[in-house]
């Protein structure tokens, strides 16, 4: 299974856990990974947002950078 899938099927088991407990449900994740140039490493950044029971939204980021 391709990493694509496999974070498409992670977030609609999660999503569907969070709609069960009445907690934030995941409503879009983005990825983008970037390589760094000056240190031959990378960037990899990860945004998700959520819609909580309240109705009001909230977001979530990372960013990790490695070197070689």
């Amino acid at each position: 299974m391709n990493q694509f899938n496999l974070v498409i099927a992670g977030a609609m088991v999660l999503g569907g856990a969070a709609l069960m407990t009445g907690c934030s449900q995941e409503v879009a994740h983005s990825e983008t990974d970037k390589p760094n140039i000056l240190d031959n490493g990378h960037t990899r950044q990860e945004k998700t947002v959520y819609k909580n029971p309240d109705g009001s939204y909230s977001t979530e980021q990372s960013k990790t950078r490695t070197s070689n």
